[in-house]
């Protein structure tokens, strides 16, 4: 496997790398996704741009907020596009498709039932990423335990990630969903270095360095 990338290998600012994450709910009064970006947007990897939005827990506000910040990042050029969601497990997991129909019981902020939602496409879409390479690039930054998944949880991060991996698609960008670990079990400012190797490798990767 070829060496990950590191920081000191980016040279000047390259175009960005657009990173979401969402806002606290139910039971998580810290989500480390929105935190990490908010953190990332204001101590970026050296050379790497980075363009965030924090999404609401709520699918059609996310859907449009989400499109709204799309529409704002095309005119810089992305590189690639990261999304991050908080999970209950005590791990790390890069999330290899998104499908568009959901089947969680769970509701949104706003009380809608995830399964209940008319699905915006059809089938699955994948990520063109090596995970497997993400996966060493996390673990040789801190991660511990870091894994890949086929199941992004059919609630409001398989939604957004269904709808990050068609936007990218479209315009020939790579895509990947990163599921955090809770912030009782892996504290934010620890987080933050592993999301900061992740972010410098997708920049150097997109590049072709």
């Amino acid at each position: 496997m070829p060496a990950a990338h590191t920081e000191d290998q980016l040279q000047e600012t390259s175009a960005p790398v657009f990173l979401t994450g969402f806002e606290p709910f139910l039971g998580h009064a810290v989500n480390p996704s929105g935190e990490l970006v908010r953190a990332l947007m204001a101590d970026p990897p050296r050379g790497v741009q980075v363009v965030g939005k924090v999404l609401p827990v709520d699918f059609r506000a996310a859907d449009e907020a989400l499109r709204v910040a799309l529409e704002g990042v095309w005119a810089l050029k992305p590189v690639a596009l990261l999304s991050l969601g908080v999970q209950r497990r005590p791990y790390y997991r890069l999330e290899r498709l998104a499908r568009a129909r959901l089947d969680s019981k769970k509701t949104d902020a706003a009380g809608i039932l995830a399964r209940d939602l008319e699905p915006r496409g059809r089938g699955v879409r994948q990520t063109c990423l090596d995970l497997e390479r993400l996966v060493a690039v996390l673990t040789a930054a801190g991660a511990g335990d870091a894994r890949i998944s086929s199941d992004a949880g059919g609630f409001l991060c398989e939604f957004v990630y269904y709808g990050l991996l068609g936007a990218a698609e479209a315009r020939g960008l790579p895509a990947v969903f990163l599921h955090l670990p809770p912030v009782d079990v892996v504290a934010v400012e620890d987080q933050i270095p592993v999301l900061r190797a992740l972010v410098a490798e997708l920049a150097r990767g997109a590049a072709g360095e």
